[in-house]
């Protein structure tokens, strides 16, 4: 009895120097362990997909430690027991270890080593839990707006006030709520006040309106991004700040203002420097050119100008000429070569379809058309003339008595002609084409003889005055001489007054295409 009683003295003497030793090894170390203790209900240590065996084939006991540190960078040592397991997880570590361990050593580069001895026997397959983190002490954190939110080096903590344990150090400690601020850096030594106070300030007391604008709708840059096109309206904390401008082919800008309080800012932006170039065009002929951007005339004769980069479109203008017009690229630094060569207007075209209408004077006189065409100044034409004339009355008679006539008929004279020749041009608005064709003369009209043909060859010219490019007045002379009629033509000719072939004229407008 006497020896069991002492033994219980011995236990209980051991437990508190093991306890006292522990408290100075933990508080007296940059690593601390806060609230170790046993997981009753948990049953992660004798589940059958999370449950380990030491070398003796006995469950080990699980210890689920949770830290801020740096998983990968810390080592934990269990002595002779040695360590049966570790798992590492999100902000976790899982250590299985031997039953009856006494303690365990945690060791981090950034910090003193720590053993911890524990303070509660260790079972075989149970779980337990431990907080492995930086010494340092509870405090409040307290801000001036109640329920505010509380960040702690960028992690959101909760609200306004706060009980937090904060590792020996400083610390980032924001409260924000609507436009009241704290924002500022928090020191934690063993002699910091429990309580913490902070200072929430209005921030709309310390911005101001801004307004940015600048010419031509150059970009507007901030920090690094595009903020606006042409103008930005922020509102930004009192300081200093620069901004940039920018746009394709100009020279970028930078301007730095600063901002007070309550004081609106206007800042003008001149318009930014474009990159320029320089563009010589010459121009042939260059006499008597004038050129235009629209409907300005910028220059004469040739084109030489110094210019923002970018591309111009100029007409080249000079009578007598088709306009041209082009457009020009100017770079930046460099010098644009370039030649326009202005074609002259031709209103006697070597190659060019033509029609017409006019009126044709000869034996009879009748109204006339014609279509042709110039290949290479090879003139090809076909005509039809309608004879409107009369010819004098023919007597007809069946049984030939002095002076009774069976009848008397009045014709006219119908022609249709095929002609070929070379177009010549001696000045700019005047061509001559020799031409040498067919002629035939049809009669029509008359009960008897209608339809009597004449086949003619006709020499003749066609001389073509062109007052614009398109439009021409001709005129049409020529010969032609008769190679073959029949008897009725013959007869008929012979007594109504009119020739075979014959000299005939004809003028009128022409139309080029």
């Amino acid at each position: 009895m006497r020896r069991t009683i002492l033994q219980r003295r011995v236990v209980a003497v051991t437990v508190c120097i093991v306890a006292a030793f522990t408290a100075l090894t933990v508080q007296g170390a940059n690593l601390v362990v806060r609230n170790f203790r046993s997981l009753p209900t948990d049953q992660t240590a004798i589940n059958r997909e999370t449950m380990k065996r030491d070398q003796n084939g006995k469950t080990a006991a699980l210890v689920k430690i949770y830290t801020p540190l740096d998983i990968e960078q810390t080592y934990i040592s269990n002595g002779v027991m040695g360590v049966v397991a570790r798992v590492n997880k999100p902000g976790q570590i899982w250590l299985y270890i031997p039953a009856r361990s006494q303690s365990i050593e945690i060791t981090n580069q950034k910090y003193s080593p720590l053993r911890y001895y524990f303070d509660e026997e260790i079972t075989a397959g149970k779980t337990y839990s431990m907080e492995l983190t930086v010494e340092g002490k509870e405090v409040t954190l307290s801000a001036s707006v109640r329920q505010a939110p509380i960040w702690v080096d960028g992690d959101s903590v909760g609200v306004s006030p706060l009980n937090i344990y904060l590792s020996y150090g400083e610390h980032a400690v924001k409260a924000e709520q609507g436009s009241m601020l704290y924002d500022g850096n928090v020191m934690i030594t063993p002699e910091t006040q429990a309580r913490i106070e902070l200072p929430m300030e209005d921030e709309n007391l310390k911005y101001s309106d801004v307004t940015v604008r600048v010419p031509d709708n150059a970009g507007i840059y901030f920090e690094g991004r595009r903020v606006g096109i042409g103008e930005w309206r922020p509102r930004l904390r009192e300081g200093k700040y620069t901004v940039e401008f920018k746009k394709p082919n100009f020279e970028d800008a930078v301007k730095t203002f600063s901002v007070i309080a309550g004081v609106p800012v206007m800042l003008d932006v001149p318009p930014l420097v474009s990159y320029k170039g320089h563009l010589s065009v010459a121009v042939f002929p260059n006499t008597g050119v004038r050129i235009y951007d629209g409907d300005t005339i910028v220059a004469e004769h040739n084109l030489s100008k110094t210019l923002k980069v970018g591309d111009y479109s100029y007409t080249f203008r000079k009578k007598g000429y088709h306009p041209y017009t082009g457009t020009f690229k100017v770079e930046r630094n460099q010098e644009t070569l370039d030649t326009v060569t202005l074609q002259r207007v031709q209103y006697v075209r070597s190659n060019a379809m033509y029609a017409g209408i006019g009126f044709t004077y000869g034996t009879i006189y009748g109204v006339s058309a014609h279509v042709g065409g110039v290949f290479h100044n090879v003139n090809l034409e076909l005509g039809y003339t309608l004879g409107l004339g009369k010819s004098d009355e023919v007597y007809w008679f069946e049984k030939p008595k002095p002076g009774l006539y069976d009848d008397k008929c009045t014709y006219t004279m119908d022609e249709i002609e095929v002609k070929a020749g070379y177009q010549f041009s001696f000045v700019q608005r005047v061509g001559l084409t020799p031409q040498v064709g067919y002629l035939g003369q049809r009669l029509r009209g008359g009960v008897h003889g209608n339809g009597a043909m004449c086949h003619n060859v006709s020499v003749g010219a066609r001389l073509v005055f062109n007052p614009i490019p398109n439009v021409g007045v001709y005129i049409n002379p020529e010969y032609a001489v008769a190679v073959k009629e029949n008897e009725l033509y013959r007869e008929i000719a012979e007594y109504g007054g009119f020739s075979k072939g014959g000299f005939y004229v004809g003028a009128g407008v022409t139309f080029n295409f």
